[in-house]
This record gives structure tokens, C-alpha cells and sequence, in this order.
């Protein structure tokens, strides 16, 4: 021991002065490529379904020489387009004193002097995590060696935002290169791996962008949809890709999809395969519709889930779950699932969420009861996939793993109430847990918030903590931070984040994404993203200290204003599920109920309780008109064009939140008062509110930057309440007419 230290003094003291300047070379494998640039590119040419490491390896590694070269230059104020500057050289010839080497342990084969530092340093022991990685100083050179590919470009990462470089946002505009005078090597031996194992945003539409991808994988994001177009470059970037949801039923055994086999009661089969499934004559009916041909249906009616005494079809994602039980029904579904994973359009995922319908009913078949409550038939068929999973990877038919994620939500939010199978794959099967109700008002677990989160907390904590607890997995936490029916809003959550997801990290979560995130004009809501990635890499990090560097970097001699705008703009948003989501002022407004304010959170005039206490609208009004203040101050006084530019992006979000919520405060006003008969002040206020719809109806911007469910035509329809809002202008005397046309 004493030696190795002796050592690493010697190597840390002779680091010390090392710097790094234009003749610093860059050393990676890349493979059967002619050089690392072209190799960096060639992601196309990599089946990222098979097994061919090799290949992965030298794209991916390849990139992150790329991006390291590339970043480097700009911080020595190089040309990045001249190759003499900064180098890139093959790890298959001896590297200079002056370099830094890019390696994986999943490399091979290892040059000698790598294998070396390898068993020196016990990095095939101390690299065990996925995506870790490793900074290595030894004499001048730099090796950064990851446990895989993505590991090595994470450290990539990580080394250069030890020079203060930053990603905040996709695209130049997000980038922060700062003023360097000169780059040392590090001068200390260190390890890094990512605390929480995945990383992202649930999405299941093709939507994202390159920059925006990028972006994510800067910032150590690995979680996003196998319906992305261009997957290859999602593959190279070590972004893992997911499928599946509630239409799982629909897609491999549609009630009304044709019957594939030959099926023995039926005569107009005979040239399909044999079926492998067993008749019910009992149950039975034939060709009901009279068409020639059997659906599934009408060849298995059993298969389908008794309701109410009879058997029933879904539609889509919604109706009645599968009759679970049915041993025929779990083959075909397994059957047909895992075709797709080996062969079909899903042959490059890696993570499979297998949900029931959306909120349907369960089977009443004595069969499908004596299974136990929703939960515990789910996890049952959760299992019986995981098998069929197993033994095609067993035969070879996937040559991946294939993680299967299933949701706690709805009917499911239940503990299971039967123990599972002993065999049950649980680190492979992991459950999600949705808060999709919950109060972004106050922590998940704040005892005070009774009307939300208190009992969301608790079916958690039925997960998580109490006993029985038949599950012993880890745990995926499904957030909100934009959930549909907010449309972009300008919501922050640095608050939340901070103390929320280090609470997950608590109680075993492991693995957390959310719905519906924004992917362009983005404007202050960048910040939600950046910190949600930070968190997710390391819970521990200084949340407070992460705000002070992102005002500073990103709005440089204007970092105090913007810094107290967000401040305002994160109090007056927090209420935006009340505003905005089940049974918020959207639905009360919508489905003309009374009163419109009914709770303790969520008040039109300042109101103050000793539980449940939240922001109540006027209090919104007025932190916004500060925010106005505040833009208004700022605007002018940018003196870059990039502070231009990101400010620009700022004030648009900032005119829809205002608009938002203007809208909203005179819509409620006159609503109140129309009811009451003062039908004068009434249209008063209404003709202010059609004033801000005018407003919200030119907003076609940031309505358009998130998934399909949270998008909208423009931002008057975003409110969620147009028809109302017509419907209240007639009986105010308004001309339908003249409301259609001006919105």
C-alpha cells in the first residue's frame, strides 16, 4: 500500500503541470473503420439488435472522440474543423506522451499497457456498474476507461465539464463554453457510475431530434422510445429504447384481428397451420359476422375477459382486460411478443413495459379470481413473459436482454396480495409507480398535503415498505413534470426535484423518467430538465449550488434578475395541477360545477390553512406581473446575441404562462358573477378574458414542442375549456359568430 501510494504521488505531482494544448492527441479503437471520424458517422452500418460488440464499441468510442476533440478546441480557441489541431490517433499504435485514451472493458482485444493499468487498478472490479467509468492519470497521459462504450463516453462527458463546460440545453443556444486561460490534466485517480440505472422521459412517438438527443445523452439521459425513426443514432448515443403501454393486447391479439391458424370447428382454414390451441365448443359461436373468415374473437372467445357474464371485447387500450388465466391466451400473446423482439420492428429494444389496459376492467371468470386482485393476476402474466423472454434468449432467438417493466397505477396501484413465484425475475421484472394525481404544491411524502399526496404516499409506501410485501424488486418512478393537460406550461420543479427524487433514491427507486417532455422552446423550463438529469446521475448533488452556476452561465451580468424571475415564476406555476388536472379549475370550469374553487389548495382570493395550504390564483396573478417586471427589465439590457436569443425563448414562455392564467382569473371572475346575476360586471370581465384568448389563440409555438396527448392547435385551446368559455360569452349576450372568428 505504502508503494502504490508512493506512486501516486509521483504520478499526481508530475500531473501537475501537465497541460493540455493543440498537440494533444486523442487515442481510440476504431475498429474495422478507416479512421475515428468516419467511424464516428457509421452508426448506420451497426446492427444494434445483434451481438456485434466490436462494431458498438468503435462507433460509440469513436463519437466520444469526436465530441472530446471538438469540445476541446473550442475551449483553446482552436480551429475545430483543422485535424492538425488535437489530433485523433488509433489505440493500435503506441500513443504519444501527450494523450488521452478512450477505452472500454468490453474492448478486445486490450493492448498490453492497457491490460496493465486494468489489473493495477482492479478496474474489472471496481468498473462493475453499467455506464460507469473511470479517470485515470499515469505519467502524461489521461485514460478515461468506461465498463462499456457508454461509460467511456460519459467520462468523456464528465471530463469536460470538469473545465466548467456545460450542456443546459439541445442546440448551441444550451451550450456554455467558458473562458479557459490554459487545461491541466487531472491530477487524481476517480470513479463515477450513475446512481440511478435508468435515466429519461416516457415517451411512444417519433418525436425527438438529434440535438435533442445529443443533449441527453451530454447530460447521461438513457431512456426514450423504440418508435424514434432514427434508432441508430439512439443506439449509438447508449439511449436505451422502450416499448409497449396498453395497446400490448391490441397489437398481438386484436379481438377482431384474423385467427392465424386452422382452426378444427371451422372449414374455410384448411391452408393455415395447424392450431396448437385447444377448441371450446362450449364457448364457441362460429363466424358471427358472416364474413369467410375466423378473428380471433370468434375462434377464442374464452380467451377474453367475462364481464358481467359475458365475454367481452376491448377496444384499443381501453375495455376489458384478457381472460388472464387462460393458458392458451398467455402462449399466443408470449408467442407473437417475443416474435416482434426477435425479428420484428421492436428487434432493437431493450426495455419492454407490459401494461393492461388503461384503467379496464379485470376478468370475473372464477379462474381469473382465484388469481387474486389485479395486481397479482398482472404479475402473473408479468412472470410468464419474463419465461418466454428467458428461454428465447436460452435458444438464441434474442441474443439481448429484454427488461420488463410493469405499471402501479390505477387498478394496480394495490399491493399484490399473493405471494409471487420463487423464481420470479425481479431484477429483470420491475414495477413503475404513476403518482399521476399527486400536488406539485408540496413534497410526495408532505403529511400536510391531505388532499393529494398523502394517500399517494401511502399506496407507495404499501410497495415499498409495509409488510406483507410479497414484491422485493426496485422500483421505476413514473413523474408528471408535464403532464398532458398543462400543455408546456412554463412549471418549474426545481424545489420538488430536490428533495423528491433523492426521497426515491431512499426507498430503492432506481430508475425514473417522465411523461410528455418538451424537446424545443424550451425557455425557463430548460432548468426542470437539467436538474432532473443531475439529480438522476447523483441524488446528492447541491440543487441550490446547480441553480447559482446555471444563472451565471446562462445569463451572465443578468444572473440576479433572472434568477429572482424564476424564483416567482416556479411559485406562481406550482398550483398548475389544481389550475389544470383532474378535477382542477379546468374540469370544474368545463363541466359547469359549483363551487369552482371546492378545496383547501387551491382558493381565487389568498387563503391560508393550516393543512393543505397552497397558492391560490390571485397570488399566481401577482407573482407573474413581478416576472413581467423582471423580463421587462432584462430584455433590453442583453448585450450578446445569445443572450438575446435565450431570453427571447424565455419571454415566449413567460407570455404564455401570463396569458394562461389572465385567461383563467377573468374566466372564473365572470363565471362567479354571472351566477350571481351582476351580469354588467360579468361582461367586463369576460371581454378581459377574451382579450388574453385572443392572445393564447396566437401562441403556436410551445404548444407544439411535447407529445401528441399534450400538444394542442394553439394556446386557447390549451385552456381545456373553449366550449365553455363560448357557451359562458352567449349567455353574456356575445355573438357566437363573432367569438369564432376573432379565436
Amino acid at each position: 500500500m505504502k508503494t502504490f501510494m508512493a506512486v501516486l504521488i509521483v504520478i499526481n505531482s508530475a500531473l501537475a503541470v501537465q497541460q493540455l494544448d493543440q498537440n494533444t492527441t486523442v487515442i481510440v479503437d476504431h475498429g474495422i473503420y478507416p479512421t475515428p471520424q468516419f467511424a464516428a458517422f457509421a452508426e448506420y452500418s451497426v446492427d444494434w439488435s445483434g451481438d456485434n460488440v466490436s462494431r458498438m464499441n468503435a462507433v460509440t468510442e469513436s463519437y466520444a472522440a469526436i465530441e472530446l476533440r471538438t469540445t476541446l478546441c473550442k475551449l483553446l480557441h482552436l480551429d475545430t474543423a483543422n485535424p492538425v489541431n488535437i489530433p485523433l490517433g488509433s489505440i493500435q499504435s503506441d500513443p504519444s506522451a501527450n494523450a488521452i485514451i478512450l477505452w472500454n472493458l468490453q474492448n478486445f482485444p486490450t493492448p498490453n499497457y492497457i491490460n496493465q493499468l486494468i489489473f493495477d487498478y482492479h478496474l474489472d472490479q471496481k468498473l462493475d456498474a453499467s455506464a460507469s467509468f473511470a479517470l485515470l492519470p499515469v505519467a502524461n497521459r489521461l485514460y478515461i476507461i468506461g465498463s462499456d462504450r457508454i461509460g467511456t463516453l460519459y467520462g468523456v462527458y464528465h471530463f469536460l465539464e470538469s473545465y466548467g463546460v456545460r450542456w443546459y440545453a439541445p442546440g448551441e443556444i444550451g451550450e456554455y463554453i467558458p473562458i479557459v486561460v490554459n487545461l491541466t490534466l487531472p491530477a487524481e485517480l476517480s470513479f463515477h457510475a450513475p446512481k440511478f440505472y435508468t435515466r429519461g422521459f416516457w415517451a411512444w412517438e417519433d418525436r425527438g431530434t438529434p440535438e435533442f438527443f445529443v443533449w441527453m445523452a451530454r447530460n447521461r439521459l438513457n431512456f426514450w422510445t423504440s418508435e424514434e425513426a432514427d434508432h441508430w443514432l439512439v443506439q449509438k448515443l447508449g439511449i436505451q429504447m422502450t416499448v409497449g403501454g396498453h395497446l400490448l393486447y391490441q397489437k398481438f391479439i386484436g379481438p377482431d384481428d384474423e385467427y392465424p391458424f386452422n382452426f378444427p370447428l371451422f372449414d374455410k382454414d384448411d391452408n393455415k397451420p395447424d392450431d396448437p390451441y385447444r377448441a371450446d365448443k362450449d364457448e364457441y359461436k362460429g363466424d358471427t359476422d358472416d364474413n369467410g373468415v375466423l378473428s380471433y374473437f370468434e375462434a377464442h372467445p374464452e380467451w377474453y375477459g367475462l364481464v358481467d357474464g359475458r365475454r367481452r371485447k376491448f377496444r384499443g387500450d381501453f375495455g376489458d382486460n384478457i381472460c388472464s388465466s387462460n393458458a392458451d391466451v398467455m402462449a399466443e400473446l408470449t408467442r407473437k411478443l417475443v416474435d416482434e423482439l426477435a425479428t420484428g420492428e421492436w428487434r432493437t429494444v431493450t426495455i419492454l413495459n407490459f401494461w393492461a389496459l388503461d384503467g379496464g376492467r379485470w376478468c370475473e371468470s372464477k379462474e381469473c379470481e382465484a388469481l387474486g386482485n389485479p395486481t397479482d393476476r398482472l404479475l402473473r402474466m408479468v412472470h410468464q413473459v419474463r419465461q418466454a423472454i428467458v428461454q428465447a434468449m436460452g435458444n438464441g432467438r434474442l441474443k439481448r436482454n429484454i427488461k420488463i417493466i410493469f405499471p402501479m397505477y390505477h387498478e394496480t396501484t394495490e399491493p399484490p396480495s399473493h405471494a409471487l413465484p420463487e423464481n420470479f425475475d425481479y431484477e429483470n421484472c420491475i414495477g413503475t409507480f404513476f403518482p399521476i394525481s399527486r400536488c406539485y404544491e408540496h413534497f410526495l411524502n408532505d403529511p400536510l398535503c391531505t388532499e393529494y399526496n398523502v394517500p399517494i404516499w401511502k399506496d407507495f409506501l404499501g410497495w415499498a415498505q409495509n409488510e406483507p410485501r410479497y414484491y422485493k424488486g426496485q422500483f421505476y418512478m413514473g413523474e408528471y413534470f408535464n403532464v398532458a393537460t398543462t400543455k408546456s406550461l412554463p412549471a418549474l420543479y426545481s424545489t420538488i426535484m430536490a428533495h423528491d427524487i433523492p426521497l426515491y433514491y431512499q426507498y430503492n427507486v432506481r430508475h425514473c423518467h417522465y411523461m410528455h417532455v418538451y424537446t424545443s422552446w424550451l425557455g425557463m423550463k430548460r432548468l426542470n430538465n437539467y436538474i432532473f438529469a443531475r439529480l438522476l446521475w447523483n441524488p446528492d448533488i447541491d440543487v441550490d449550488e446547480l441553480k447559482r452556476r446555471y444563472y451565471s452561465d446562462f445569463y451572465e451580468n443578468l444572473a440576479e434578475p433572472m434568477a429572482e424571475l424564476y424564483d416567482n415564476l416556479e411559485f406562481a406555476l406550482s398550483n398548475i395541477k389544481q389550475l389544470k388536472h383532474y378535477n382542477s379549475l379546468q374540469v370544474r370550469i368545463r363541466n359547469d360545477m359549483k363551487p369552482l374553487f371546492y378545496n383547501e389548495h387551491f382558493r381565487l382570493d389568498p387563503y391560508h390553512p393550516a393543512q393543505n395550504d397552497g397558492v391560490d390564483l390571485l397570488e399566481s396573478i401577482n407573482a407573474l406581473k413581478k416576472c413581467r417586471e423582471l423580463m421587462n427589465d432584462v430584455l433590453p439590457r442583453a448585450d450578446k446575441i445569445i443572450l438575446k436569443q435565450r431570453l427571447s425563448e424565455d419571454d415566449l414562455n413567460l407570455c404564455y404562462a401570463e396569458n394562461m392564467y389572465l385567461f383563467y382569473y377573468h374566466t372564473a371572475l365572470s363565471i362567479g358573477l354571472r351566477r350571481r346575476g351582476l351580469f354588467n360586471q360579468a361582461r367586463s370581465h369576460y371581454q378581459y378574458a377574451v382579450n388574453y384568448a385572443q392572445k393564447l389563440a396566437a401562441e403556436k409555438v410551445i404548444v407544439q414542442t411535447a407529445s401528441s396527448h399534450a400538444n394542442a392547435i394553439n394556446g386557447f385551446y390549451a385552456t381545456g375549456i373553449q366550449d365553455s368559455f363560448f357557451k359562458l360569452g352567449v349567455q353574456l349576450g356575445y355573438d357566437i359568430k363573432y367569438l369564432n372568428k376573432i379565436l
